[in-house]
């Protein structure tokens, strides 16, 4: 795919997106545009349907499950075989220091994505798990997908096909395509149904998965 391909079907894909008013329309935007290979596998990654309250946030730091600076605490030995097994899932894959990150963005949800400094994705996926309206799931994918729908300039998009891990330059990016969600470009009818921004992160993780270029 050429970077006018890229962007011709990023270009299309939100012009689809725009048009839609349901749920059910993203839904099959996703269904027609692309092969299963690039589609968010929901048996790895099913669909949230809990929330987490910052008022919950302030109960674990109370129980000293996790410390004022979101630090998860060595759990305790009579905690549940759930804890447990879950804690050691975490500590096998190097997780432990993650899950601050994901806790200070349900936490502090009177900050901006702008205004934190490192780990942008873990932050913006507690903001989403708060389910508050137009706190999306992002990714580098959905990133590069915006990115190409915002940019016009050729090498501009020749060097967003190439974005992998997600930094302080993109928090721009963040805040534009969070913003986007909540603008007049969506149906108004769209923007009532609840979490309809989880169905549009699927469209654009798809499409950003299509539309990446490897690094020479």
């Amino acid at each position: 795919m050429t970077d006018q391909e890229a962007k011709n079907f990023v270009s299309d894909i939100f012009e689809k997106i725009t048009k839609a008013s349901t749920k059910n329309d993203l839904i099959e935007i996703e269904k027609e545009s692309f092969e299963s290979k690039y589609v968010m596998d929901t048996e790895t990654f099913p669909k949230i349907d809990f929330n987490i309250s910052s008022d919950e946030i302030d109960n674990l730091i109370v129980n000293n499950v996790i410390d004022k600076n979101y630090n998860l605490n060595p759990i305790p030995e009579n905690s549940t075989p759930l804890t447990k097994l879950l804690y050691s899932i975490i500590w096998k894959n190097g997780d432990l220091k993650k899950i601050k990150h994901i806790a200070k963005g349900i936490h502090r949800d009177d900050l901006s994505i702008t205004e934190q400094e490192s780990s942008f994705v873990f932050y913006q996926f507690g903001k989403y798990l708060t389910k508050q309206k137009n706190q999306p799931i992002i990714d580098q994918h959905v990133l590069r997908t915006f990115a190409i729908y915002q940019f016009n300039d050729p090498d501009e998009i020749s060097k967003i096909r190439q974005l992998g891990m997600i930094t302080k330059k993109e928090k721009k990016l963040i805040k534009n395509y969070i913003n986007w969600l909540k603008s007049d470009s969506l149906n108004e009818q769209l923007k009532k149904e609840k979490e309809y921004s989880y169905y549009i992160d699927k469209i654009l993780f798809a499409t950003g998965r299509l539309t990446k270029k490897s690094k020479k």
